[in-house]
């Protein structure tokens, strides 16, 4: 009987051993931090490092890789931005702490003509704005092919659209920026946009 009594007492000890051993083991996991689903998704996505000249000095962000299901077409989005399928054949990129500074997106199917493109967008612009006008495509962005480029503006806020020639793995397509009269400097959509590649 006493070595019953002993073999029952080692088991308990072994057992209260075991519970502490898992006890402690399951603390110590709880303890590490915990990603959150988007932090982990963007650990994962490619990534690239951008600078660039915005507002009289030099930037650098970070920009992840995104696939539009949309279109058939990937590109960078700027950390700070936020990237979204808005209907078919169109997507938009928008600032998160100001979303009436935004970007459209929309590729072209091949058989459009630039003619035909080119009043096509003013019709765009002059449906929201009383002024529209051409800018120079020398002026915008060094890594953009552009073959026209529009301004529009009303008493609040100005847009701009760019036609992109197809070149290498870029298709052609067009850009529609939106912004506040205050804003002027839109390099970080141009730089985003540069990155634009067949899927």
């Amino acid at each position: 009987m006493k070595v019953d009594k002993e073999a029952t007492y080692e088991k308990k000890i072994f057992l209260i051993c075991f519970i502490c051993l898992v006890s402690g083991c399951s603390t110590a996991f709880r303890e590490n931090p915990i990603n959150t689903q988007e932090e982990t998704l963007r650990e994962r996505l490619p990534q690239q490092k951008f600078t660039y000249p915005y507002k009289g000095s030099s930037r650098t962000d970070v920009g992840y890789l995104k696939k539009s299901t949309n279109q058939n077409y990937t590109l960078y989005v700027l950390e700070g931005y936020e990237f979204e399928e808005e209907e078919p054949r169109k997507d938009v990129i928008y600032n998160r702490k100001n979303d009436t500074l935004w970007m459209r997106i929309e590729v072209f199917p091949t058989n459009k003509s630039v003619k035909e493109l080119n009043k096509e967008t003013k019709e765009i612009l002059r449906a929201d704005f009383p002024k529209v006008a051409s800018l120079d495509t020398h002026l915008i962005h060094h890594h953009l092919e552009i073959e026209a480029a529009y301004k529009a503006s009303d008493d609040k806020s100005n847009a701009y659209a760019f036609l992109v020639r197809k070149q290498n793995h870029q298709p052609a397509f067009r850009l529609t920026i939106f912004a506040p009269k205050s804003e002027r400097d839109l390099t970080p959509f141009l730089e985003m946009a540069r990155t634009l590649q067949h899927a």
